[in-house]
């Protein structure tokens, strides 16, 4: 029996145990983990799991010209998270460890380093990190997925993550200095990072044609955010569940210059970079987010055309409280190119979320419609769309 399904198994009878159906509804308060202190240093401990079921149009056909119908069952987060503060309060540290798509089909089931770095927090308005840790940029990436509205991240998000780096991009060493003012009503994040490294094999174009890098620029990361005093997110939260209010504006700016690559005798190079802008608010039990990407890939390589893909989404929710459910809804816009002719998709996306202990213990229920104009990737020759049901339920103690 797959790991996935022996989880699962267990995840139910966690919640069927000893428990009556009106205890069943009752609604908990979240968890917070386990806390270790000794002296100065203390450690909070804690674990996420995400059981997953997706089922619908994830596969192609034998003769690839129409999607099939296919289930999968897996573990979509897997993470062992350690937390805490090193001699001083201001010393902070973060090791997460992951095994995440668990099970899910083509994947290697690895278990590795999710985030790994040391923060100095001088004061509010200015603290130090060092490590792997995202780069700061996309509004709803910097979200934690264990505070998601929505079971997955919008394609344009998800594709911008992949330009700035070969593995897992998003998530790399970085060097960043971050703050905020006027209690948070302005913030701020900058960072530095390798990005392409020499010996990276790069896709330029998302060809099949493979360049290996061998000099670059590092990458530059700016994003900034704005509020209203008064209306600052106490937490970055896409589903606050009735609590508090915020309005926030951010916008970044990521690029890293001078990628150069070899082929054979001659030498070609490229830059690239995004720009991308987000509004973001909840109130009582109303939450809603909008955001814009648009990134350049521009080469000297007269056999490669660049890349201008854009993408928007816009996405809202509204919390019954006593119910503790949660429709939601998100339309979705991306370019693939906008430089090409027919290259764009729309997203369709609803669903609703039930919190039996706010985002300690949830479940969610997705149905996702793509529509693929004639030139976008996705499309095949026989199917112009497809829809996927997805179920997730979340544990995070």
């Amino acid at each position: 029996m797959k790991m996935s399904k022996v989880i699962f198994a267990l995840f139910a009878l966690l919640l069927m145990s000893g428990q009556t159906q009106a205890a069943w509804f009752t609604p908990g308060e979240e968890t917070k983990g386990a806390a270790i202190t000794t002296n100065d240093t203390d450690m909070n401990i804690r674990v996420r799991l995400q059981p997953r079921y997706d089922h619908g149009n994830i596969v192609t056909s034998r003769d690839g010209k129409t999607y099939s119908t296919e289930s999968d069952l897996y573990l979509r987060r897997v993470r062992l998270e350690l937390t805490g503060t090193l001699a001083a309060k201001t010393i902070k540290y973060n090791l997460t460890l992951s095994a995440d798509k668990y099970d899910k089909a083509g994947n290697a089931n690895a278990l590795g380093i999710h985030t790994a770095f040391v923060e100095w927090a001088a004061n509010p308005a200015f603290s130090i990190i060092a490590g792997k840790e995202k780069l700061p940029y996309s509004r709803v990436s910097l979200t934690s997925s264990s505070r998601r509205l929505l079971i997955e991240n919008p394609v344009s998000t998800e594709a911008a993550k992949a330009i700035f780096g070969k593995s897992d991009p998003y998530y790399q060493s970085k060097f960043a200095v971050k703050g905020g003012f006027l209690d948070g009503a302005i913030a701020y994040e900058a960072a530095y990072a390798d990005g392409w490294a020499n010996g990276d094999a790069i896709q330029t174009n998302f060809s099949r044609t493979s360049y290996t890098v061998y000099r670059s620029k590092p990458v530059y990361c700016l994003r900034a955010e704005f509020s209203p005093p008064g209306w600052v997110e106490k937490k970055k939260s896409d589903a606050h569940l009735g609590k508090d209010a915020h309005l926030t504006f951010g916008m970044n700016h990521v690029e890293q210059g001078d990628i150069e690559y070899n082929l054979t005798t001659e030498t070609y190079g490229e830059s690239r970079k995004l720009l991308g802008y987000d509004l973001s608010g909840h109130y009582n039990g109303f939450t809603a987010q909008l955001e814009y990407n648009e990134w350049k890939i521009d080469t000297n390589d007269p056999r490669v055309v660049g890349l201008h893909p854009r993408g928007y989404y816009g996405q809202a929710g509204y919390y019954i409280d006593g119910l503790q459910l949660e429709p939601v809804v998100r339309y979705e816009f991306y370019n693939q190119d906008s430089k090409a002719v027919s290259k764009a998709e729309r997203d369709y996306t609803v669903g609703v979320n039930w919190y039996r202990m706010g985002h300690s213990l949830k479940f969610g229920v997705n149905w996702v419609r793509s529509v693929y104009q004639s030139n976008a990737s996705g499309r095949l020759t026989n199917d112009d769309k497809k829809d996927v049901f997805q179920a997730q339920a979340q544990m995070y103690y």
